[in-house]
């Protein structure tokens, strides 16, 4: 039996937005100083170990339930799906920034290259994402910010061979 690998939008959104750094996709700011501060973008699975990455980072979670699919013909060959992707940007207590002000660069720079870029992610018609705040949380030793990223997909076959 062969092993299929699913269509993931994250990959898709992160890849394409993200800038190729020391192996790491990751979101460029620019801080008070004029300084590029790269900042590594992370899938969900890949933060959940004992061992996490240096903060500050963003994770993006594709919680179950979070993905539709438009119901289409089984012979279709191509497939239609929107997917809400949570977005967590995280940051150590100890961090000498404003991490308010930095998570919203943070994200007022995602919304940007999203918006620039709408059409041109592979497998993805449309992306966007849903300005629905952002909600600040602790947990003692982070500070983490949370907000939606809305994405539209059309892709070939919804699952395909390696």
């Amino acid at each position: 039996m062969s092993d299929y690998e699913c269509f993931d939008p994250r990959k898709a959104y992160r890849e394409y937005l993200g800038t190729l750094w020391n192996e790491e996709y990751c979101i460029t700011i620019t801080d008070k100083t004029g300084d590029t501060v790269y900042i590594p973008v992370y899938l969900s699975e890949e933060v959940k170990s004992e061992d996490l990455p240096s903060l500050p980072f963003i994770e993006m979670e594709l919680p179950p339930g979070s993905t539709t699919y438009e119901p289409q013909d089984v012979l279709a060959s191509t497939r239609k799906m929107e997917s809400e992707i949570l977005v967590h940007i995280y940051f150590g207590d100890m961090d000498n920034i404003d991490r308010t002000e930095f998570a919203r660069k943070i994200k007022s720079r995602l919304h940007y290259l999203t918006r620039t870029n709408q059409s041109n992610i592979t497998g993805i018609t449309f992306a966007n994402i849903q300005d629905d705040g952002l909600d600040e949380e602790s947990d003692g030793r982070r500070i983490i910010f949370h907000y939606i990223a809305t994405l539209y997909c059309l892709y070939f076959d919804l699952c395909i061979e390696p």
